[in-house]
C-alpha cells in the first residue's frame, strides 16, 4: 500500500546509542545530566545509566538525541520549566 505521505517526508531509523554517544551529545550541548533528563522528560537515573552503559535510549528519547546529534533542534529552543 502506497503512502501520500511518502513523497513529502523520510523517516531515518533511529541509531541505537553508546554511553559514549550520549556523553558526547551532552557536552557538545553544554547541558548537565539533570538539565538533558529535564528536557527529554526522563529522570536523571535514567541518564545516568546512559551514560554508564546499563541501560540505552529508545523511543521519543532516542528520537529527541538524534535530532540534537544532528544539530536539527537544540536545547536552548524549549524553556524547561523548574
Amino acid at each position: 500500500m502506497n503512502n501520500k505521505f511518502n513523497a513529502y517526508c523520510r523517516i531515518e531509523p533511529v541509531k541505537e546509542y553508546t554511553a559514549e554517544d550520549i556523553k558526547k551529545i551532552r557536552k557538545k550541548t553544554g547541558t548537565s545530566q539533570g538539565f538533558l533528563a529535564k528536557w527529554l522528560g526522563v529522570s536523571i537515573k535514567t541518564v545516568q545509566a546512559w551514560e554508564l552503559g546499563t541501560n540505552i535510549p529508545n523511543g521519543p528519547s532516542a528520537r529527541l538525541l538524534s535530532l540534537l546529534e544532528d544539530g536539527k533542534i537544540c536545547v536552548d529552543m524549549f524553556v524547561v520549566n523548574k
